[in-house]
């Protein structure tokens, strides 16, 4: 693993830590103290913090990768996207016709990192072998 990349881990695993923490802590407040809802609006944002610290982490780390290796995770991400939005929109379509559940949208951002790590698996093992 080149320095980058354990810059990456150490970075990236410190900021999911920071996530968790800040996660399981909003939603304890929420749960037990009495709060103005404006308070509780900003105490359920407060995982967003850590999360935005990650993406930049990302960013940093896509920063410093050769331009092959943006390319396939660029190509990854908007496959992904594509993907996501591609399968909410045929939903909402199934939703009012077969009235089915609504999906959450908390679940959007997590299907999509998801499927950009599928993709991403998908470019290097049958695209770009």
């Amino acid at each position: 693993m080149n320095k980058n990349a354990r810059q990456y881990t150490v970075r990236f695993s410190a900021t999911m830590v920071l996530y968790m923490a800040a996660l399981f802590g909003s939603v304890h407040l929420l749960q037990s103290v009495e709060m103005a809802p404006v308070l509780r609006g900003a105490v359920a944002l407060l995982p967003v913090l850590p999360g935005l610290a990650a993406l930049w982490v990302v960013m940093v780390f896509y920063r410093s990768l050769d331009e092959f290796k943006q390319r396939m995770l660029a190509e990854a991400m908007i496959i992904a996207a594509l993907l996501t939005g591609f399968a909410s929109f045929a939903y909402g379509f199934l939703e009012g016709a077969l009235d089915l559940p609504t999906i959450p949208l908390i679940w959007v951002f997590p299907v999509m990192i998801g499927l950009w790590g599928l993709a991403g698996c998908f470019q290097k093992y049958v695209v770009y072998r």
